[in-house]
């Protein structure tokens, strides 16, 4: 039974209700010898001068012992992950039997007379720690479950942030671009107008020529009448050649009143145009003045998304997102594009991210890179070895070497130029493969090696490289443009239409040095705008939006019936954009103006493409699809990618080189 020591017992220390496993025996206090078996327990409450154990099925001869409280208590505690057994020597303080009959069941309170003050603080704070760990741990839940409500509402507050600033730029696009067309149809109609006015000039002119001949005429008649006034016959005949000529005369100074009064209704007309086009740029120019700042947010966001979706550990940026077929992969060529976007941007660390793959990381295969990698291994998973991103990764590494003066992977752009240039020496008249296995010839490709062989002129100044441009640029000319000298060819011997060829053209070589071979770049240009600008219903959500832009080809040849492809209508961009720098040098300032005017209203058409992401990743970033049509034929031997909502790094990373009149073929 419980007494009165217990009650004072109990208040010498806090107790805590604790369970440990207890192994106890009972000894002579003056012998220590064993007076009992090692019987088994648990604790009840646990403080720094003793413990509580719970004892069930006590023999009499035990009980007793307790009720005299003439023995010490030997016990062993086992404390859960502690290591060793804590060893203590107790007295008897009070005890309670908490029931009775079979099993009956002991309460004792233990007092410790020898323990380790180690121990003893050991198995108090171990005690302790199981009590609060429930605490604790539902504490650290809570935060956790509040941090993560954080996080979630935090990134639903940015992706809601981040879907409203592309809605609003889509909007605002869609104004841009209406304002924008309004004066490009402005500049046409004038155009036509003052062409209109110079022929009826011109005819106005021949007429009054015409007029001065009659009157000649008239005169020789006058004189023929009088020289043969007796000669009836003739007289008759100068009389009706007579009535001709008035009848004539009179005739075409009807028209020259007609032309007068139509020219001048022309010139009122050129005049109004002039005011409307005049109201319209003061339109324009007022909502640039809210546009400009939600551009330049979205382009950033923009290069946000590309980044979300860099591997950290291997560094490639996936290629498509949204695409069941491509997840994962990482296409070569789009690797060059978004280091170049990174190297734009000014973010050498993840521009580095990519290239340290490709120098330290990546397989090869005959000699050169795979055509893609998977992101998250980098393992291959498209074995062909094309010329063409091999290419373009060098322009990456040379692009960034000239932006940040680092060198270290120049190694990797002169390993790839050493392989075109045996490619280059295996043909016959020096054009640059598909690659190893292939046996076509695209002009894009040597273009582009053009442009990259130059580039590592400029960064090594080995002749080996000015001399593989110069081989270049000879069997460009040869193969590169129709009979016609207009309409660039998609590859040797092949005439089919490539709208990216048009912009590599001028991009590559330049409107100076095309001019200079006999080919002019405005011919090339109206050629692609007359062929491959289409006007589309694109779905954005479910609404549809109109959009213009270019195709892969002459729209009519594509069994889909028109799409615009948001990476090559970005590349005419630039074309327009390099076109009107040109004429700036040249002071041809109105040729310059037009170019940048069709730069900016093909710039707000793709903008009105731009949708918001749609995975975790995205974060709601803005990007753009590859094109306005999912799983179309281009063409040209490849499919677009699969998804309604597929963003591309391609047609995201040209964006932004539009936006900012980037040319990844200049060295300059």
């Amino acid at each position: 039974m419980g007494n009165k020591s217990e009650t004072i017992e109990r208040r010498k220390y806090i107790r805590l209700n604790v369970i440990f496993p207890v192994e106890f025996q009972f000894v002579d206090p003056e012998t220590s010898g064993s007076v009992s078996e090692i019987r088994q327990g648990f604790t009840r409450d646990v403080g720094k001068g003793g413990i509580c154990i719970e004892v069930n099925n006590l023999e009499e001869s035990l009980e007793q012992l307790i009720k005299e409280g003439k023995v010490k208590v030997d016990v062993r505690l086992h404390m859960p992950l502690s290591m060793p057994e804590t060893k203590a020597v107790a007295k008897i303080a009070w005890y309670e039997k908490i029931k009775s009959g079979y099993p009956n069941k002991y309460l004792i309170g233990l007092s410790f007379l020898q323990i380790d003050p180690k121990d003893s603080r050991r198995i108090y704070f171990h005690a302790q720690r199981k009590i609060l760990t429930p605490a604790i741990i539902a504490v650290f839940f809570f935060f956790l479950v509040l941090g993560l409500a954080y996080f979630y509402a935090a990134s639903f507050s940015a992706n809601s942030e981040n879907r409203k600033l592309v809605e609003e730029m889509g909007k605002l696009s869609t104004k841009k671009a209406e304002l924008e067309k309004k004066i490009l149809d402005f500049n046409s109609k004038q155009k036509a107008i003052g062409c209109k006015i110079t022929l009826n000039e011109d005819k106005i002119e021949e007429y009054r020529a015409r007029i001065k001949d009659l009157e000649k005429v008239a005169g020789d008649a006058k004189t023929k009448d009088r020289l043969i006034m007796y000669l009836k016959e003739d007289k008759e005949k100068t009389k009706t050649i007579m009535k001709h000529v008035l009848y004539q005369r009179i005739r075409f100074n009807g028209k020259i009143k007609d032309l007068d009064k139509e020219n001048i209704y022309l010139k009122n007309r050129v005049s109004k145009l002039l005011s409307q086009r005049i109201l319209t740029e003061g339109s324009l120019k007022d909502l640039m003045s809210s546009f400009n700042p939600i551009e330049e947010k979205n382009i950033s966001n923009m290069y946000k998304w590309i980044k979300n979706h860099q591997n950290m550990r291997t560094g490639l940026v996936m290629s498509s997102e949204g695409d069941k077929n491509l997840e994962g992969w990482a296409f070569t060529y789009d690797q060059s594009l978004a280091c170049q976007g990174f190297t734009l941007m000014i973010d050498g660390e993840n521009a580095k991210g990519i290239l340290n793959f490709y120098k330290d990381m990546a397989e090869t295969s005959e000699g050169a890179f795979a055509n893609a990698y998977d992101v998250y291994t980098g393992k291959i998973v498209e074995y062909n070895v094309l010329s063409g991103p091999n290419i373009w990764l060098g322009i990456a590494i040379a692009q960034y070497t000239k932006k940040f003066k680092d060198e270290e992977y120049l190694l990797v752009a002169e390993d790839i130029a050493r392989w075109l240039i045996m490619l280059q020496k295996q043909a016959k008249d020096f054009g640059i493969r598909g690659g190893p296995k292939f046996e076509w010839f695209s002009i894009e490709h040597n273009l582009d090696a053009y442009a990259f062989f130059g580039m590592l002129y400029k960064i090594t100044e080995d002749d080996m490289y000015l001399e593989a441009q110069n081989r270049a640029l000879d069997w460009l000319k040869k193969n590169s443009f129709s009979r016609l000298g207009y309409k660039p060819n998609r590859g040797k011997g092949d005439a089919t239409i490539a709208t990216n060829t048009f912009a590599w053209a001028i991009a590559a070589i330049g409107p100076k040095l095309l001019k200079e071979l006999g080919m002019d770049p405005e011919q090339i240009i109206d050629f692609a705008e007359t062929n491959c600008r289409v006007t589309v219903e694109y779905i954005k959500k479910v609404e549809k939006v109109k959009i213009t832009g270019f195709d892969f080809e002459k729209y009519e040849h594509v069994t889909m019936g028109g799409v615009v492809s948001s990476e090559w209508t970005s590349q005419m961009i630039m074309l327009f954009r390099i076109m009107a720098d040109y004429y700036k040098e040249n002071r041809e300032f109105n040729k310059a103006g037009d170019y940048d005017k069709k730069a900016n209203f093909y710039l707000s058409e793709i903008e009105k493409m731009v949708i918001s992401s749609p995975s975790i990743v995205g974060q709601g970033y803005g990007c753009l699809p590859y094109a306005t049509q999912d799983d179309v034929d281009t063409g040209h031997g490849w499919r677009v990618s699969n998804g309604t909502r597929t963003g591309s790094t391609a047609g995201t990373a040209y964006a932004i080189f539009a936006k900012y009149s980037y040319n990844p073929l200049a060295s300059d």
